[in-house]
């Protein structure tokens, strides 16, 4: 009997151990599944959250690239509008700089031309600074030659006139026509001489 009663002890002891232990794991796992909801309310709030920053990022996300892709659609015709214009002014300058190039050119013909034109005046002009050097030593020659024969002339009109005067067999009318007539012969060989000599300066001028 005091072994039964042991047993039944034991047992006793051992089911109230299992009563204790199936109280504590119950309670445990009321723990845990309260741990559980608690986490997939968290996580599913969190997520939820989550989910919410993301799409309010992603449309953030969206307004800058519909932004950007304005912006750089605006640029685009901004370039272009710019390698247009920089065509134009480009070939604006190859036209200004043919027209200057042909503008040169003719400058050139002109400024090659207008010094043909002095060297030929130079040479005109010189050509006439010896004419007229030459007219002056002809001029100057042609004095000389004057003034001897105006001596001649009054030499031969004084000598005349001394023949003349101790003569009295003429008449003095006769001795005034003689005296005229051979003053004017002598005198008009030296004005004839003259213009001559000045008609052919005249001539080689």
């Amino acid at each position: 009997m005091e072994q039964v009663r042991n047993e039944l002890f034991q047992e006793r002891a051992a089911r109230q151990d299992l009563e204790c232990d199936k109280i504590s794991l119950e309670r445990q796992n009321k723990d845990l599944k309260s741990r559980i909801v608690h986490l997939e309310g968290s996580y599913r709030s969190s997520k939820e959250g989550l989910v919410v920053q993301m799409e309010a990022r992603i449309a953030e996300l969206e307004d800058r690239l519909e932004s950007e892709e304005r912006d750089r659609a605006s640029l685009q015709l901004s370039n272009r509008r710019l390698e247009r214009k920089v065509k134009e002014l480009v070939m604006q300058v190859d036209e200004e700089h043919l027209s200057l190039t042909d503008q040169k050119d003719q400058l050139s013909l002109r400024l090659k031309a207008m010094k043909r034109q002095v060297e030929e005046a130079e040479e005109e002009i010189d050509r006439l600074e010896s004419s007229k050097k030459k007219l002056q030593r002809e001029l100057e020659e042609q004095m000389d030659m004057n003034e001897h024969l105006q001596g001649q002339l009054n030499s031969m009109k004084k000598d005349l006139r001394l023949k003349k005067m101790p003569s009295k067999v003429l008449d003095d009318s006769d001795d005034d026509d003689d005296v005229s007539t051979d003053g004017g012969s002598l005198y008009e060989a030296p004005v004839s001489y003259t213009f001559l000599k000045d008609s052919t300066a005249t001539s080689q001028i």
